[in-house]
């Protein structure tokens, strides 16, 4: 799956396409296959639906990245919902480790097409 096809599903699963990739800052380090940092990080990134996590599978293209929501029961992700890419269930500091890199790196290539909500 993904550029090079850098990943190969070991059973029948149910995939989640989202719109976000390295264009709007989602680092293409933190892809779940096919970087040199998961030889050291064995873990790619993940999102999460309604506070239940799912991995990054593939490789992180411009534009989209692929989840593997096979785990969640039926209807718990579909069309339209949102993904959290950082939040209450995935911390920043978790992030920036799949990644490979800081917090601060992360935050400031995020791009315009993210929701933002700022709590004091």
């Amino acid at each position: 799956m993904s550029y090079g096809a850098a990943h190969t599903l070991a059973r029948d699963s149910r995939i989640a396409v989202c719109g976000v990739g390295y264009a709007d800052g989602f680092h293409r380090s933190a892809s779940g296959a096919g970087v040199p940092l998961r030889a050291a990080v064995a873990q790619g990134a993940f999102g999460a639906f309604d506070g239940e996590r799912v991995p990054v599978i593939g490789k992180i293209t411009m534009d989209l990245t692929m989840f593997d929501v096979t785990d969640l029961p039926e209807g718990a992700a579909e069309a339209g919902d949102w993904l959290e890419l950082l939040g209450p269930t995935i911390t920043l500091q978790e992030a920036a480790t799949a990644a490979g890199t800081v917090s601060y790196e992360l935050l400031t290539s995020l791009g315009q097409r993210y929701t933002r909500t700022h709590h004091d």
